[in-house]
């Protein structure tokens, strides 16, 4: 694989708070990112991407990444959190507002 892909996943996660990994049509994607939304984060950056012709060996660079060869792959502060259902636990649980809030991603009770 090449390294430009690796580069790009990495220099994505590296450059953004919030970093959705996922394909438009996934419905665990569409999860993730709505949870997202609810938990208060107003600006996060998704590639999605079934549009690259890299698609397959993106899959491939997250997959060595975190074990896991499904998307979405959701990354906070450069920390892989998990998938959409990972994101929907968490948020049901209150930890993944406790983790933004730590980070300084939102503020008070999920307003940015």
């Amino acid at each position: 694989m090449a390294a430009p892909v690796r580069n790009l996943v990495r220099g994505l996660i590296e450059a953004h708070r919030v970093m959705v990994f996922s394909k438009s049509t996934c419905p665990f994607c569409l999860l993730a990112k709505s949870t997202l939304k609810e938990a208060g984060v107003r600006d996060f950056k998704v590639l999605e991407i079934e549009l690259r012709p890299d698609v397959q060996d993106i899959q491939k660079v997250l997959c060595d990444m975190t074990g896991i060869s499904t998307v979405p792959s959701v990354f906070i502060d450069k920390e892989y959190v998990g998938g959409g259902t990972d994101v929907q636990r968490k948020h049901e649980s209150g930890e993944l507002e406790r983790l933004l809030r730590g980070k300084g991603i939102i503020h008070g009770n999920s307003e940015t």
